[in-house]
């Protein structure tokens, strides 16, 4: 059975927030946000990631494809750690590509939903892993900030 730290990856691309933003959300707000933690995750920058993740955002990583027979269910730190270590463990061998993106913005501008295929492609201890997850984030309006919430990370498949 092969192992991925991937799914959590893939879900930090989805990871986001903006700061100064009005109370009301616009779909241009999300998606710009997407974008800058889209280069974080580029980057493999966890403390950038951290930035936009809400303080109870809780992450929901779904591997059932890959054999994992509940759901793993992670808050802010654990989701962090978890992708710092997979980043160590993929080392620059590390490629992330998000396609088919669409936001829903929810009735009166307060949140906003982000849907995404996102595929991956590692290296790890030296064979070649590529995965793609279905992701969902809802962002809302906190303290001013733009900020994820919740993720859930769905494997669709892994070689």
């Amino acid at each position: 059975m092969k192992t991925s730290l991937l799914p959590p990856i893939a879900a930090s691309a989805l990871l986001l927030s903006l700061a100064g933003c009005s109370s009301k959300l616009s779909e241009a707000d999300v998606y710009l946000a997407m974008a800058k933690v889209e280069q974080a995750v580029q980057q493999q920058d966890c403390a950038a990631i951290a930035h936009w993740l809400a303080p109870q955002a809780e992450v929901v990583i779904d591997m059932r494809h890959a054999d994992m027979p509940e759901p793993l269910r992670l808050n802010k730190s654990e989701y962090l750690q978890l992708m710092s270590a997979s980043w160590i463990a993929a080392g620059s061998r590390y490629s992330h590509e998000r396609s088919n993106t669409r936001v829903e913005m929810a009735p009166g501008g307060k949140t906003a939903t982000a849907y995404a295929t996102v595929r991956e492609n590692a290296a790890l201890q030296g064979q070649p892993i590529s995965s793609v997850s279905d992701e969902v984030a809802t962002f809302a309006m906190l303290d001013g900030r733009l900020q994820i919430t919740y993720v859930q990370a769905t494997m669709l498949s892994m070689q």
